[in-house]
């Protein structure tokens, strides 16, 4: 398959999703139970292609590893086959991941002993790895280039000798994720100390405290399970990440009523923060037993919902991305697709990711004729009279009829207004490209999204729930 094409002829969505599971859970959950030998049971694990990869290669201590585009992958495999005795392993990839830099990671690993080579490209992957017995102690590491270096150090304090505290320095990126990785060691029974003296450091000692397994408030089990099953099972909470495109076509839509199941805004993951973005754009976020429904409906003044400081301050709509950056692509292409202004900062990371993101981002928003610059990191979408809705086309200014016609048409149908944008979009072998534009479809006649398979990466069954909902896609 090359490419899809979607359309949606009414532009309401009703229904329930059953989300993807929680990739960065299932990942780092994996790598623990791993490394905890616990009677722990994984339920609700994820299928998507990463912690499919990721199981696979946990199955393997000897060899050639291929892990495609997986960075998750290639840093949390990196210091663990590194921190494990008696493995050799190769790690391979694709081309785009021997472009997304490693050097930080690998050299905080050797300064605890680690035999680990470069195959190609010094400070890049691929790698080849000879395990060891890893020493611990105190080291440091720049916190400001990816929070999945500080994850992968972090799960492997348990396999060093000394156990490990970790200085972070300079600017802490994604800082939710190392949360997310505290409160899982929790969950397997290690204590881990965040200490915010004299900068953030990380404290993890190499004993098991004892193997208690920690019920965290915000480590989800479906109720209706007794005390007993609760405590040896971790069940795998929905992906906010994959929540984020229906939050943007709830807010594209023309009414919106979906039941996003086992979700909940009490989460592990920083990416639940959308439910508060999105209300600027009028989607109401309610919380029932079986998940998040979200509906569209003008702004209720008694609504309160939890206030993040990083996104608090939309008046100036200037937003802060830098603990959230999947969201960017969701967040970014809502607001050119209702012409709202804005500036999303905090997001350096984004040209190592999958593909380089902003610059990804620019290019299609400018392809399809939204007003959009990037510096290193901050992108900015300006307002545009051309998607303004009622904003005439020059004959019309001159031909008052005429514009008195125009403004009926976009009163009747919301879609005429971008109707005629150019709508074929690259994705970039980038899943989360391809699922922050395709819900355009909801206020244009079509869009086009090329390599509809990159969804695989998160969302396998992404284009099937569309399906569910009332688009057509061909």
């Amino acid at each position: 398959m090359t490419a899809v094409t979607l359309s949606h002829p009414t532009s309401i969505l009703t229904g329930n999703i059953k989300l993807p599971s929680s990739k960065s859970i299932s990942n780092r959950a994996l790598i623990l139970q791993q490394i905890s030998n616990a009677s722990l049971t994984l339920n609700n694990i994820s299928t998507a292609d990463d912690t499919v990869l990721m199981q696979q290669a946990l199955k393997q201590h000897q060899g050639v590893i291929h892990l495609k585009n997986a960075g998750t992958c290639m840093r949390f495999l990196t210091a663990y086959f590194a921190a494990t005795p008696y493995t050799s392993v190769t790690l391979l990839c694709d081309e785009r991941m021997k472009q997304r830099p490693i050097k930080e990671l690998v050299d905080v690993l050797k300064q605890l002993g680690a035999d680990i080579t470069y195959t190609e490209k010094e400070g890049f992957p691929p790698l080849r790895i000879n395990g060891k017995k890893l020493t611990g102690g105190t080291v440091s590491i720049a916190a400001s280039t990816s929070s999945q270096y500080v994850s992968a150090l972090m799960m492997i304090a348990p396999l060093c000798e000394n156990g490990l505290t970790i200085k972070l320095i300079g600017r802490v990126t994604s800082f939710p994720y190392i949360e997310m990785t505290a409160q899982l060691m929790e969950r397997f029974g290690w204590s881990v100390q965040l200490n915010n003296e004299n900068g953030l450091s990380i404290e993890i000692p190499r004993e098991i405290q004892k193997f208690e397994i920690r019920n965290s408030k915000k480590i989800s089990t479906p109720k209706s399970h007794p005390d007993s099953y609760r405590d040896s099972h971790l069940f795998i909470e929905s992906d906010w990440s994959a929540a984020s495109y229906w939050y943007e076509m709830a807010a594209l839509s023309k009414e919106c009523n979906i039941l996003l199941e086992d979700l909940s805004l009490d989460s592990l993951q920083g990416d639940a923060v959308i439910a508060e973005y999105m209300e600027r754009f009028d989607v109401l976020t309610t919380e029932e037993p079986n998940g998040i429904r979200l509906t569209k409906e003008a702004r209720n003044s008694n609504h309160e919902i939890r206030k993040n400081p990083e996104i608090q301050n939309l008046k100036s709509q200037i937003v802060n991305l830098k603990s959230f950056p999947d969201l960017t692509p969701t967040i970014a292409v809502t607001a050119a697709a209702l012409n709202t202004p804005i500036t999303l900062s905090g997001l350096q990371n984004l040209r190592i990711k999958e593909s380089d993101r902003l610059e990804a981002l620019q290019l299609e928003l400018t392809k399809l004729g939204f007003d959009v610059t990037i510096t290193n990191d901050e992108l900015e979408v300006r307002k545009s009279p051309r998607f303004a809705v009622g904003s005439p086309q020059k004959e019309e200014l001159q031909n008052p009829s005429s514009n008195i016609q125009h403004l009926k048409s976009e009163i009747s149908n919301p879609k005429s207004q971008i109707r005629n944008l150019t709508s074929h979009i690259s994705t970039y072998s980038d899943h989360r490209m391809a699922m922050a534009f395709a819900p355009l479809a909801l206020i244009t006649e079509s869009i086009t999204i090329e390599h509809p398979e990159v969804v695989e990466k998160s969302y396998p069954h992404f284009w099937e729930d569309l399906k569910s909902v009332g688009f057509v896609i061909q």
